[in-house]
């Protein structure tokens, strides 16, 4: 019968990992290959840091499309203590006021979604009772009016 002590089976296991050449060092894993973004690099052969011939994209501005004003469902008129400006924003007629409007924009419809998938005869209600609100200036025409950008936000 062969006995070993521990420490001859320590020994023999670190000369078996200093021997074998997986075991002796952790293997390399490569991240990424390629150039460093900080790193300097040298431009190719034949290009020239000014070369017109490398296409540049050029950024122009675009003007959206013009947003529809939506409906306003209602509108609840600026407590007496609030400051009231009586400036109107630019394109909107003057002799207006500001208030806070509420409106059936995205937050609507997503409780519109979520009273159709838990109880869905209540999500019938939700259009009439709007989640979205938002500070509009009204003009003495009734129209509403982004205070910020001066368009038209609803009617």
């Amino acid at each position: 019968v062969n006995s070993f002590s521990p420490s001859d089976l320590l020994r023999a296991l670190a000369l078996c990992i200093t021997l074998h050449p997986r075991m002796s060092s952790p293997p390399e894993v490569v991240i990424a290959e390629g150039i460093p973004i900080g790193a300097p690099t040298a431009p190719a052969q034949g290009c020239t840091t000014g070369s017109s011939n490398v296409p540049v994209a050029v950024a122009h501005p675009i003007e959206g499309r013009p947003v529809e004003p939506r409906r306003i469902a209602h509108i609840f008129e600026a407590e007496m203590g609030a400051a009231n400006p009586a400036l109107p924003p630019p394109g909107a007629p003057p002799g207006g006021r500001y208030a806070e409007a509420a409106f059936f924009g995205g937050n609507s419809l997503l409780c519109c979604f979520l009273m159709c998938l838990l109880a869905p005869p209540l999500a019938l209600l939700v259009p009439c009772f709007p989640c979205d609100r938002m500070w509009v200036y009204v003009s003495p025409d009734g129209s509403a009016w982004d205070p910020s950008t001066g368009r038209l936000v609803g009617y």
